[in-house]
Formats: structure tokens, sequence, C-alpha cells
């Protein structure tokens, strides 16, 4: 804030400003107020600010809502057990500040404790910028919770990043504590405006029914959840570059639906096929509860097999930032993959050789590299560290594997001259700060540019069942939840990827 005091001012008016004890008085006051505004904006560059929406025992639902059938008697029941007084808790967490937080800003991690309750499940909401397996990963769901604490990881949040967790609790008591810290900043509380302006009762009114909403993804009835609720177990198989969406759209059923249990495993689109296949196989009486999730449409032999697109996957060419090259021509990738270039300064890059880290040969992304971006096929495996040609010295390439797509851009990241491809959301800066995506033909990879045909390096991502899954089962039901629901579509725009539902005109049906 800048205040601008006008120059030669003469005669009686600079007679009057110098001579006033009035003017003086102002001219200190503001500029006080300036040195305030400045301070406290430096104050709040970094800052995360927290607010409790909503703090209710469940118990406490209006007579005439525990009428509807949904909610049944009011009681709450998790994985089979009763909820004892139960309540429900909404907060909002966002980065209030003027920066992007990363990683290492957070010196000590976010945590929210229920004094005299003890927390029993929770679940993410509007998030923006942050995803639910960032605070609970897949393979540990519950690594957040713990008794009457949930701490949350390290999360990196970019300017107006923001979610909502939604926490069932048991126990009588009220009331929320939050503390963190980061550097250069601080972790507040937000506070709610006081007074019953038109508005607040507007927002009070708005309250009670989200609570109506949000209560019943909590009541253990037939009702609550998906329209096709349906329990059981169910695994999910193959592709590493789908699986975390998958994981995450899979986290978002069962916290309605109590009763599934629904397992996620990266294990490579070829592996999940087989594995598939080999299951319906051995029971040909009953279909397994196995899905196969294939980066694009599984090859010939395997014709028992039963294809359910469920979205378009984006993917992008990745480099190491110490190259000095953020985009490429889909004929240089092809001469790059190709051994004709050799040195990145060939393709307008810092001088170095070019190192290329490839998937191995169970993996679909490779697959729809070669198919939509080498119409061909990769070189051969020549090196066993990323570096040197020391499995096949006679190559004109160095090119090495990785068994997911983690490893591929953990080696991308860290081996000078790498090149490599992943799935566009998984290549995330805050995640791998040093990782570069790459334009091809100067388009970015997103799914603007796939919607208008201007970007060629993504494919369908089908989920295969063993013959068509019988109606009410776990498979059938989840398949039109990730294809059909609101919340899984959610979840497919916010990683950046297309689902089947709003797949572009005339491009629905592979």
């Amino acid at each position: 804030m800048h205040v601008r005091v006008p120059l030669g001012i003469s005669g009686r008016i600079g007679s009057l400003i110098h001579q006033s004890a009035l003017i003086q008085a102002i001219m200190w006051m503001l500029g006080a107020l300036a040195v305030a505004w400045i301070s406290a904006s430096i104050v709040q560059r970094r800052r995360i600010a927290w607010r409790d929406h909503l703090d209710v025992p469940i118990n406490l639902a209006p007579k005439e809502a525990r009428r509807i059938e949904t909610w049944g008697d009011g009681n709450i029941h998790l994985d089979g057990e009763e909820v004892s007084d139960p309540s429900l808790v909404l907060l909002r967490i966002r980065n209030a500040g003027l920066i992007n937080i990363g990683k290492n800003d957070i010196r000590r991690p976010l945590m929210f404790t229920f004094p005299g309750r003890v927390v029993r499940d929770l679940a993410v909401r509007e998030a923006r910028g942050v995803t639910e397996e960032m605070i609970r990963p897949p393979n540990n769901p519950l690594l957040a919770v713990d008794g009457n604490r949930i701490r949350l990881p390290p999360l990196p949040m970019k300017r107006n990043d923001r979610f909502k967790l939604l926490v069932l609790l048991s126990g009588t008591n009220k009331g929320v504590q939050g503390r963190g810290f980061i550097r250069g900043g601080r972790v507040v509380r937000e506070t709610r405006r006081r007074g019953p302006g038109t508005r607040n009762l507007a927002f009070g009114g708005a309250a009670a029914l989200l609570l109506a909403l949000l209560v019943g993804a909590f009541i253990d009835t037939s009702a609550a959840g998906p329209s096709s609720c349906a329990t059981g177990q169910l695994t999910l198989e193959g592709s590493t570059a789908f699986a975390p969406l998958a994981a995450q759209v899979s986290a978002a059923y069962r916290s309605t639906c109590h009763g599934a249990a629904i397992s996620v495993d990266a294990v490579g689109t070829f592996n999940g096929l087989n594995d598939l296949n080999s299951a319906g196989k051995a029971s040909p009486r009953a279909a397994p509860a196995q899905i196969a999730m294939s980066d694009g449409a599984a090859p010939s032999g395997y014709p028992a097999l039963t294809g359910h697109p469920v979205g378009q996957v984006i993917f992008t060419i990745v480099v190491s930032k110490n190259v000095g090259v953020s985009s490429l021509t889909i004929h240089q990738v092809r001469e790059i993959y190709q051994g004709k270039i050799t040195n990145w300064r060939q393709a307008g890059g810092r001088a170095g050789p070019v190192r290329i880290v490839s998937r191995d040969s169970k993996s679909g992304t490779r697959r729809t590299f070669e198919q939509k971006v080498l119409s061909g096929i990769e070189p051969s495996f020549s090196s066993y560290d990323c570096v040197n040609k020391n499995a096949d010295p006679g190559s004109p390439v160095t090119r090495c594997e990785a068994p997911t797509t983690t490893a591929l851009l953990q080696r991308v990241e860290s081996i000078s001259g790498a090149i490599g491809y992943a799935e566009t959301s998984a290549a995330d800066a805050r995640t791998y700060p040093d990782l570069e995506p790459v334009e091809l033909n100067g388009r970015s990879a997103g799914a603007a540019s796939v919607r208008q045909g201007t970007y060629p390096f993504w494919t369908y991502e089908y989920f295969y069942t063993y013959g068509s899954p019988a109606s009410g089962t776990l498979t059938s039901a989840f398949l039109e939840y990730i294809m059909h629901s609101d919340t899984a579509k959610e979840i497919f725009l916010n990683r950046g990827d297309i689902p089947a539902s709003t797949a572009p005109s005339g491009s629905s049906s592979p």
C-alpha cells in the first residue's frame, strides 16, 4: 500500500500542513495503518485456516426428519456395530494465505482433537487441489485417525486449495481443537460472524439441510449411499496409472456402503487381465469378484472377458528439469526412441545424454505410448541402472524399465537427462518438483486438448469382468457407481481425466 503526498505545495496550504497538529496526527495514523496492513499481509503469506461448520449430535435431528425412512430409528452403524452417542463434525480447511504451501513448509502437520469423543470414521468432501488418498493412503485408510485425534500428513496446498472433512464421532462432548505449524506463517481458526442477519439465517437453514443430507452418508440403511449399494468383497487389479483414481472412487463407495470391502492392487494392466482370466477359468460356476483395470482395450486372447469403458485417461511425457526442454514434437520423440537424437542439445535443450526410462511389457501405459505416440514398439532394454548401456552396449539408446508409474517418475526425476511417460495427475509438481511435463506438438496434456482432438496421448480406461456381472452383486453395483455417479464423475474431473458420462460427442463408444 502506497500513500503519495503531492510535491510542490506552497503558500497557505503548505503552511497549514506543516502547522496543523490535526493534519499531522491524521498522516501518522494513516502511516500506522499502512504499516499494520503490510505487516498483516506478510504474516499471512503462508496461512492455513480451518473452521468447524457443524458440530452436532445426530440424535438431535428434527422429529419430522426421523419419520423419513432413510433415517430409520436414528441409530448409526459402522461395520455392523452401533456407534454410541454419535455426532457429526464438518471441518473446512483451506490455504488462506497469499502463496502456495509446500511439504517442506509444514514443520508440524495439522492435527484436530475432539476432547471426550472418539473418531469413528471420516470422509473427504468438496476437495479442490487435495485428494482423499493424500489424506488417507489407499493401503492404510486409517493412518490419519488415532483415538480422539485426526493427524493429517504434510499436505502441499496451492493458494485457495481447500477441502472439508466430515467426521463421525462417538461420545457426548462437544468442541474441536486444531493446531499445526508452518514456516513463515501460521495455522488459524476462523471465527463465525455474529448476529442474526438475513444472510446468517439463510446460511443456518442451508446448513440444517446440508446436515440432513450428510447424516445419510453414515446411516446403515438400504437407501443410504448409492442407489445400488451392495455388500461383499471385490478386488480391482491392474493398471498402476489408474490405481490411485480407482482407490479414491472405492473409498467414496465404501464411505456410504459400509458392508463393501474393495481392495485395489496395482500390478500392471496385463497382470490384471491374466489374473482375472485365470481366476474365471478356475471357477466356471461363479464369476470371480474381481475386476481388471486396463489402459486401453484388451488385445485378442481374452474372449471370456467383458470390457466396460469407465473414462478417458490422459498421459504426459516427462523429463528431468535439467534437460532444459518443455516441448517436443511427436517426430522428435520418435527420433529419441529410435536413437537418432542422443543428446538433448539436438532437441533444443542443454548438452547432455538422453536416457530413456520406460515401463515394462506388462504396462498398458507403455502400450498406449507405443500406439498413440511412437506408432511402433519401443527399443529393447539396454540398461540396468538407467545411466549406462550395461545390458546391451551396442544399443543405439540408453533405455531401462520401471515396474510401476511411481518408480518411473522417481527415476526420471533423479536421473540427469532422463525422459519417460506417465498418467498426467501422477506427475504432480508438488510431489516431483524436479520433473518437467512436456508439451506434444505445442499442446499440453489436459482434458480440453483431448476434447478438441489436438492432444493424442490418451486412452480409454476399461474395467474387465469375467463375463457379465450378475445384477445385485458388488461387481455390478461398483461398475454402475464408477460409470454414472456424480461422486465418481467429480473425482475424474478433479484428477484431470474425463469420465465416461462426459466423454466428447462421437467418442463415447471407443
